[in-house]
């Protein structure tokens, strides 16, 4: 197991420092194609060890069913990501968006941005978590300026500014567990897990209670929660797309993941309900601004950045209310956004480049103008607004039943009611763009293969784990809806 690690690791970072030495852009493709595949593939033999002989821990590494389930995404992701990108990229080199210079450095900054993802998921120490997750923060901001345009430059260093900030939280609420740590007398293994959990019994409340809500501020602004969320309509609507899908579908399920990881400690202390009530609160809230910046949005990738912080309220409320139905529904809820909104922003990458736009009102007529793509971005979006029998709808619904069953019905019922205003604005513009006549002057260039491949791959994901379970990931959900169970307390 250490050795996959390490491979996993290392993997990454050696195809970087190798893009940025390669000038032959067939190399460069075949090799981080190659590379992200590798990567892909131990990180399921990493899944499939902790499956068969139990959580792995090794010193400052620790790997378990919960760390697994966000590898297995970062992994996926991460492969599609760099096969969409080279048919994407190409068209924006060859049209004269994008230097063919700088293709070697937009690979190495995927791979360095993929290490940072993978670094995060397999500490055991809350202060390297951290330091992983500003990490991505530096990894993937040349990504999100990487057209080098006002806006780009813009968006990223609006994301540079409200991410530091919101991780300088995250580092206070840090250091003040550790000040609880030394406080407590338990010095020796500094913001080690399993150490402060150990010493849960003797820490301070009042301390516990003021790091989680630094905690809190810090990791939700990284994962996008409201009214944190400023940051991400305009980093994902300026990167590259198979970047924005990244930034998406990983990058925010990362930020998710250590979250939950500190919680563990804070219920140890203070018990479930303040954690919980938290959770609810910025779920909702999430849910709900997200819907009247949906409805009104004429930026294709805003709104799916929009739909971005919907679906992290919806794991948020899934982890407040906190029973083992709910969490099984967020683990399962984090897989399935991941792999269907990456999805989408592939296909809105095609889009704009073949309409030339990313204007939702000047785009229409894409079953008429390239069927296989209007037809997929139709599926996508209604999986992810949750439509039967699609895998989103699944995970919703067990975090909505879940709610009903737990004695909490006016908030299912707010959730509900505000899913349904996120279904009618998604539909009412995904049916302007995919029906209808398709407008004369549209680009030449059809999507290539690789790029039809990567989103081929996703939808495969998304529409046949919604019509069969199967076992091995079944088990995989279960036992990281058992770990967040124990981190959030329960009910």
């Amino acid at each position: 197991m250490y050795e996959l690690i390490v491979l996993a690791l290392g993997l990454p970072v050696v195809t970087a420092f190798a893009s940025l030495a390669t000038r032959q852009r067939g190399l460069l493709k075949v090799m981080n194609v190659a590379s992200s595949l590798a990567t892909c593939g131990l990180v399921f033999a990493i899944a499939a060890g902790v499956l068969r002989d139990g959580p792995f821990a090794w010193r400052w590494l620790y790997v378990d069913a919960l760390s697994v389930l966000l590898l297995v995404v970062v992994g996926v992701l991460t492969f599609t990501a760099t096969l969409f990108s080279v048919s994407y990229m190409e068209t924006e080199a060859n049209e004269g968006h994008v230097r063919p210079g700088l293709l070697g450095g937009y690979y190495a900054l995927l791979q360095l941005f993929a290490f940072t993802m993978l670094a995060v998921l397999v500490v055991e120490n809350l202060g390297l978590m951290w330091v992983g997750v500003e990490a991505t923060t530096l990894a993937s901001t040349l990504l999100v300026a990487f057209y080098f345009n006002r806006s780009a430059l813009e968006a990223a260093w609006k994301y540079v500014m409200v991410c530091n900030v919101g991780i300088l939280f995250a580092l206070l609420g840090t250091i003040l567990l550790y000040y609880a740590q030394l406080s407590a007398g338990g010095g020796g293994a500094a913001l080690s897990r399993a150490a402060l959990e150990a010493l849960s019994g003797r820490l301070d409340p009042f301390l516990v209670k003021l790091a989680f809500v630094f905690i809190l501020i810090g990791y939700g602004t990284k994962a996008g929660l409201a009214p944190m969320h400023t940051w991400l309509p305009d980093a994902h609507s300026q990167a590259p797309s198979p970047v924005s899908g990244l930034l998406s579908g990983a990058l925010l399920s990362c930020a998710l993941y250590v979250l939950i990881r500190n919680l563990g400690i804070v219920t140890a202390v203070l018990g479930s309900g303040f954690v919980q009530a938290a959770l609810l609160l910025f779920g909702v809230l999430s849910v709900a601004v997200a819907v009247p910046f949906m409805l009104v949005q004429h930026d294709i990738k805003r709104l799916l950045a929009y739909s971005s912080v919907e679906h992290v309220g919806i794991v948020s409320f899934g982890l407040g209310i906190g029973t083992p139905l709910a969490l099984y529904g967020a683990a399962f809820h984090i897989l399935n956004h991941a792999v269907a909104k990456s999805a989408l922003f592939y296909l809105a990458g095609i889009i704009s480049q073949r309409y030339r736009t990313k204007h939702v009102m000047r785009i229409r007529g894409m079953l008429a103008a390239m069927p296989a793509v209007g037809a997929m971005f139709l599926v996508a979006v209604l999986a992810i607004v949750g439509t039967p029998p699609l895998n989103v709808f699944f995970s919703k619904f067990a975090i909505v039943a879940a709610a009903f069953a737990a004695g909490r019905p006016v908030l299912g019922a707010v959730l509900l009611l505000l899913l349904a205003g996120v279904f009618a604005g998604m539909m009412y513009y995904t049916t302007r763009m995919v029906f209808g006549a398709a407008p004369g002057g549209l680009s030449p260039t059809p999507p290539g293969a690789c790029a039809l491949a990567a989103v081929a791959l996703s939808l495969a994901w998304v529409v046949g784990t919604g019509l069969y379970m199967p076992p091995v990931l079944d088990e995989l959900l279960t036992r990281a809806a058992a770990q967040m169970f124990a981190a959030t307390g329960g009910l």
